[in-house]
């Protein structure tokens, strides 16, 4: 054990003596029992940049790694970063040596993010190495260009702004999703500021069949003497900003809700900093001195010799994806059970669907809209809306619905971080068309993915429900893995309908049985099923849990799993980025196992398993398991009841997940990760390219036979 640091004046030597033996190891204290979540999420984040490094990846494939970390990290600074500087601001008086006392989080967090920057500049440097050998070139260095090339340049330079100040002025107002340009002369400074991202990057036109791109800012930097005529330019780097992006309004404030949440976003701009980060190959006295000036401390400045922003480079992922280049594109297929039927209504009416994103289509959901929205049969359509594309044939299919006369309710989410002004655009064009916007909860998030057709089939009304993990994206359907069920079971149907009554204020929530409901009682459940593991462990049975999120961050939900691991239940866990949970610790979760699968597409889907004595209950959601989904968002956990589709999720997504040993990587007990290992004898295997293969053969048909 290690003595007590002293507080206050004592003998050094009567502290020396307390000191262990040199060269003795000190004896280790007990691990905690949950991993940081901030350093957990860095952990995820250094397996994306793994992807980037990889060099049997496919070198676009690479890039767009190396962009997703960028993306990444940018908004964790913004939301997680930030809410730990307000957490210490408020603690400014307090001393803590608590593991997650925020000052030492943050200490902690500032000393991985330099490792992953450092590892990212290496990263990006290798793979536009690779480019240029394929004739892709993203040009950084202009230290040999010539002027006719420069010509070239300043003829396509989009919109930037320039203001010049002596050192002794302030700072101009700075956008944080803008790239800037500071240039030092002896007595004055200027700013350069490009107006729009897209604009950065420059597609230079070449005699030859090779691509040239240009990043802006660098060579405004290394052209900087010649705009400034007459002064001497001491330095000039490239910059940005980042800024809290916490919204803030008031619940009693007399403006609607939506026009709080529309000035909340044009805050943003001025929101209090949090990161600087510069384009530099070192620290110099113009990086300090625009530190200062913008009021930030030390730990709040990052200087990399690595372009800022590396989103600006998507256009060339996106441009160039042919050959060897990136991978081969996923076609989605819409399965042959559905294909059969003259309507999706038949389809689902036969058996219910399991889809399978982005292996099956997303245009069976959108089908799904539009036949409900033409067929005059159909008399209501209510729906739940996070996130979607600002061109959306979803959003488009209920507005037709509403103009054609339909009853269509709608809650969207205004509160959906970054797609606020997107989402109140959406609203305001479906109360336009007549459809029924329920006004916004201002105090909790509706995070959960239902659409319900109510449809008259003779005396009958027949509820048809689609009840999904992911959003109703098309853009985000084939970049993430989700699933989405299409059922006509009445039971399910009745209480999705109930769900919609509580959150348009219709009704109160009731006790649900077929569907688990947060924030009413979707941890309490959960915790119920995961007890209820270890009492079958207990009396002799055998208890499992298996389950794919996200996210696991809800000590409750980690406690009960410890029990359930001492009872002996077994569990594993497929959990995608953040994990608190710490496993393989003896005499506290030696049974459980934790895995993360990253590849190139982003696990989306939530699925939990329990034995149940044997009945086996498979639940889908889009809810993980964290204090936020618990507690401050509206989610719906649903069954999945069908046996050939419990069969389906357990036999072939679990199990083919589980059996990754490319793409997967094994939580240790201290937090780190390793990649999984290739057994001995072993054939390499990777559950994308599995599931894009089994959906495109016919095992669904063989499997999920029609309900009898």
């Amino acid at each position: 054990m290690q003595p007590q640091l002293p507080s206050k004046w004592v003998p050094l030597a009567e502290y020396i003596r307390e000191l262990p033996v040199h060269g003795a190891k000190p004896e280790p204290g007990p691990a905690p029992r949950f991993i940081n979540r901030e350093l957990s999420w860095l952990a995820f984040n250094d397996r994306v940049l793994a992807e980037a490094e990889d060099p049997a990846v496919p070198p676009l494939e690479r890039l767009h790694f190396a962009i997703i970390v960028s993306s990444n990290l940018d908004e964790f600074f913004m939301v997680r970063v930030a809410e730990i500087r307000r957490k210490l601001k408020r603690w400014k008086n307090h001393r803590s040596v608590e593991p997650n006392d925020p000052g030492r989080v943050l200490a902690q967090i500032r000393e991985r993010v330099l490792k992953q920057k450092e590892r990212q500049a290496k990263a990006f440097e290798d793979v536009t190495r690779v480019l240029a050998e394929e004739g892709i070139h993203v040009l950084t260095d202009f230290s040999e260009y010539r002027n006719d090339q420069d010509l070239e340049i300043i003829k396509k330079l989009p919109d930037i702004n320039l203001i010049v100040r002596r050192l002794s002025e302030p700072l101009p107002s700075l956008f944080s999703d803008r790239i800037h340009c500071f240039v030092r002369f002896r007595e004055e400074f200027a700013i350069l500021s490009i107006a729009d991202r897209p604009f950065r990057l420059l597609h230079l036109s070449d005699a030859s069949r090779e691509q040239k791109y240009v990043l802006l800012e660098r060579w405004l930097c290394a052209r900087a003497p010649h705009f400034f005529p007459g002064r001497e330019v001491l330095e000039a780097f490239p910059f940005k900003i980042i800024r809290d992006a916490d919204l803030y309004y008031r619940v009693d404030d007399p403006d609607t809700f939506e026009e709080q949440i529309v000035k909340a976003v044009s805050r943003r701009s001025k929101a209090k900093l949090v990161r600087l980060e510069v384009d530099a190959p070192a620290y110099s006295e113009g990086v300090l001195m625009l530190g200062t000036m913008l009021g930030l401390d030390s730990a709040s400045l990052y200087r990399f010799n690595l372009p800022l922003d590396l989103r600006s480079l998507l256009p060339i992922y996106r441009d160039h994806r042919e050959g060897k280049l990136a991978y081969k594109p996923v076609q989605p297929v819409v399965p042959a059970c559905i294909k059969k039927y003259s309507s999706v209504f038949d389809a689902v009416k036969a058996r219910d669907l399991l889809l399978h994103h982005p292996y099956d289509s997303f245009d069976v959901i959108v089908d799904f809209l539009k036949q409900a929205a033409s067929d005059s049969n159909v008399a209501q359509i209510s729906h739940t809306l996070y996130r979607t594309s600002k061109e959306s044939p979803i959003m488009e299919a209920l507005v037709h619905a509403a103009n054609a006369g339909k009853k269509v309710t709608v809650y969207v989410e205004i509160k959906a971080r970054f797609d606020e002004l997107n989402n109140v655009r959406w609203a305001t064009e479906l109360r336009a068309a007549g459809a029924r916007v329920i006004r916004p909860l201002k105090d909790l998030k509706v995070h959960s993915k239902l659409t319900q057709v109510v449809r008259k089939e003779g005396d009958a009304e027949v509820y048809y429900t689609h009840l999904g993990t992911g959003n109703y994206h098309p853009g985000t359907a084939r970049q993430y893995t989700d699933l989405g069920l299409l059922t006509a079971d009445a039971g399910l149907g009745k209480e999705v309908s109930l769900y919609f009554d509580a959150l348009s204020g219709d009704k109160a929530h009731h006790e649900y049985n077929e569907i688990m409901v947060a924030p009413k009682n979707l941890e309490r459940e959960f915790l119920k099923l995961i007890r209820a593991e270890t009492a079958h462990q207990q009396n002799g049975g055998k208890g499992r849990i298996t389950a794919k999120m996200n996210s696991l961050v809800d000590q409750n939900i980690v406690e009960a799993l410890y029990e359930a691991s001492n009872a002996g239940v077994k569990v594993r866990l497929i959990v995608r980025g953040i994990c608190c949970l710490r496993p393989g610790v003896k005499g506290m979760s030696e049974n459980i196992s934790v895995v993360s699968v990253v590849d190139r597409f982003l696990e989306h889907s939530r699925i939990y398993y329990f034995r149940a004595g044997g009945e086996k209950k498979v639940y889908l959601s889009s809810a993980d398991w964290m204090p936020r989904n618990f507690n401050n968002r509206f989610e719906v956990v649903f069954p999945i009841k069908d046996p050939k589709l419990k069969q389906f999720v357990l036999d072939v997504i679990m199990r083919t997940s589980l059996s990754d040993n490319q793409k997967s990587w094994v939580l240790q007990s201290d937090g780190t990760y390793v990649r999984a290992r290739l057994p001995e004898n072993a054939k390499p295997f990777r559950s994308q390219f599995e599931f894009e293969k089994l959906a495109n053969n016919r095992y669904k048909e063989t499997v999920l036979a029609e309900r009898k």
